[in-house]
């Protein structure tokens, strides 16, 4: 039992997306940043904006006592709420020190501290720097000198400090997650009891459009002991179903990773689980490791293939090839494990490599799909973010990319708007993914619906048509799109709510 003996200190964590409808994660960002303050006894207030009924009230009246406030944010819809807060704070407690932290304010720290609703940003891993901060406002200090912080001086002048070295993870306390109303999250999630959990960080290799390596610099993991004591800690105090691991690479060690599935198996715990992992980590396992993976009742395994294309594959330096990706699901299938599958379409025309990606990228999804039905596979387009390859790539070709804050709050992977796409081939990849592929090699639920006499008259057709074009590779004309477009409703938030909720293992 910790004792709160130190000042109270506010964490934020703003909703991350406009869309609503889809399973909830927890605010993991704010749950690492956490643990060493509440294990150092400072009184920790976490409020995430969609767990609270009324969350400008609370987060007031959290703050009246604060010493700080911190905010993590993404790029994208979480930067308006974040903006949003930060200006309602500085309203209300114009005193009160607010310092922002996560993927945005780290790619681009100098931008974020110019903001006046902003007074400092912690740039990549925040545990160590963010607790360093609490203790210098706690003291009545300044931010100089304290590494991996950059800061907006009275006279507006803003000031870089010293980069800090990642530290390890393993070396950080337990997520505090008795600091949240984990059985509102639980009823939030239509009473599924599910977790999310991170037992890494980082990521070992250096894809090209990631921010990752640009974030932590390396992959860093939790004991092998430690994760498995923390879950089964989780299962015992909430009952759980399910574990997402959220990490970036779960499998960034497979050596660390067996040790995780034998312990798991040693202690006996029931719950399914899901994570993420690089194609060529799956495509190597041999039997021994899927089998285990089915006696650890794991039940999905999240994948970047990125693009059907070598060329682009070897463009952002993604280190994997069609027939690798193909192995991988091959595997999972074995295991008995759904594949999910994200891809990326969009890359700048002016590259020679980027020459028939859409199409290739498609094609190898509908063979993925042929072999193996009950995977899901997500697309998104090409999005550069500031401190990636592809970014300096945009910048030579003149894309104008946002300059302001409000605009990089707009730039996001399912709805970014670049010159590299045509609205034609956006359409192509969305009734090829999300209709004809799924139609034309249905998985279980599908098969069932198509028995059904109810659903025949509608679905059967679908299927043998969708299944016609998929044989042919005709995907012009597309009249029953466009009718199940207008029958349905089909907006493309309820796709995005959908692919989350496969994504999170729901």
């Amino acid at each position: 039992m910790v004792q709160i003996t130190k000042p109270n200190v506010v964490l934020l964590f703003p909703q991350p997306l406009e869309i609503t409808g889809y399973s909830l994660e927890l605010p993991l960002a704010i749950l690492a940043v956490a643990a060493p303050l509440h294990a150092a006894g400072y009184h920790v207030t976490l409020i995430d904006e969609r767990l609270h009924e009324d969350p400008e009230r609370s987060l007031i009246a959290a703050a009246k006592d604060a010493i700080c406030v911190g905010v993590s944010t993404i790029t994208g819809f979480q930067l308006k709420r974040s903006a949003y807060y930060s200006q309602l704070l500085k309203e209300n407690y114009p005193r009160l020190p607010v310092i922002w932290g996560g993927y945005h304010p780290s790619l681009l720290p100098e931008l974020t501290a110019s903001e006046p609703y902003v007074d400092a940003v912690v740039r990549g891993q925040g545990e160590i720097t963010f607790n360093e901060l609490v203790c210098r406002i706690e003291a009545g200090a300044g931010f100089a000198n304290v590494a991996s912080v950059t800061y907006r001086e009275k006279n507006g002048e803003i000031v870089n400090n010293i980069n800090r070295p990642m530290e390890y993870i393993s070396k950080f306390p337990p997520a505090p997650y008795e600091l949240l109303d984990i059985e509102r999250f639980f009823k939030l999630n239509g009473g599924r009891r599910a977790l999310q959990f991170i037992s890494s960080q980082g990521c070992p290799f250096k894809c090209t459009f990631c921010v990752e390596p640009e974030i932590y610099g390396k992959w860093s993991g939790r004991t092998a002991v430690q994760v498995v004591n923390e879950i089964e800690e989780l299962d015992r105090r909430y009952r759980l179903e399910h574990i997402t691991f959220s990490d970036p690479n779960l499998f960034g060690s497979n050596k660390r990773m067996e040790e995780i599935l034998s312990l798991w198996q040693e202690r006996g715990l029931q719950m399914t689980w899901s994570g993420a992992a690089r194609a060529e980590q799956i495509n190597r396992m041999d039997s021994g490791f899927t089998d285990l993976l089915r006696q650890t009742r794991c039940v999905q395994i999240g994948i970047g293939i990125e693009s059907g294309s070598k060329s682009i594959l070897e463009l952002i330096d993604k280190r994997v090839s069609p027939e690798k990706a193909i192995g991988a699901n091959k595997n999972l299938k074995r295991a008995g494990v759904r594949g999910v599958y994200a891809f990326m379409v969009g890359f700048p025309k002016a590259l020679p490599q980027a020459a028939n990606e859409v199409w290739q990228t498609l094609m190898l999804i509908k063979q993925m799909r042929r072999a193996h039905p009950e995977i899901v596979t997500i697309t998104f387009y090409v999005t550069p973010y500031p401190g990636t390859p592809i970014y300096d790539i945009a910048l030579k070709l003149n894309l104008r990319l946002p300059q302001k804050t409000e605009e990089w709050a707009d730039w996001e992977s399912t709805s970014v708007s670049t010159t590299w796409i045509t609205e034609k081939e956006k359409d192509l990849v969305e009734r090829c993914n999300n209709l004809y592929f799924p139609f034309a090699y249905p998985n279980r639920q599908m098969r069932r619906y198509l028995a059904e006499l109810r659903w025949k008259p509608l679905l059967l057709p679908l299927h043998w048509l969708a299944a016609l074009r998929c044989r042919f590779d005709f995907y012009r004309l597309p009249v029953e799109w466009r009718l199940m477009q207008r029958l349905a409703r089909t907006r493309r938030f309820r796709r995005l709510g959908s692919q989350i909720d496969a994504l999170r293992g729901y």
